[in-house]
């Protein structure tokens, strides 16, 4: 599923899907850093509501800039970030 509003978190509709498929892996999937994007406060608010089930995040690694300044690195990156988000 995807998650189209941060705030408030509609996180009784987020568990909904998720029970819905009690065995599937789930995943949280961005394109900016681990330290920046919605992650930090997707985490903090969904966390005590995942009754011990996992949720991982898939992003780029934290960092200060939320850039890479090379065009290669980037496509790179972005690249390995869609392989780990769909081989799951």
């Amino acid at each position: 599923a995807r998650v189209e509003q941060l705030y408030p978190l509609p996180i009784s509709e987020i568990m909904a899907e998720m029970n819905k498929h009690p065995n599937a892996q789930v995943l949280w999937v961005q394109d900016e850093p681990a330290n920046q994007g919605p992650w930090p406060f997707v985490w903090a608010n969904l966390f005590e509501h995942l009754g011990g089930r996992e949720l991982r995040r898939v992003s780029r690694r934290a960092t200060a800039s939320p850039a890479t300044g090379s065009h290669h690195v980037h496509e790179e990156e972005q690249k390995a970030l869609i392989t780990e988000a769909f081989s799951r």
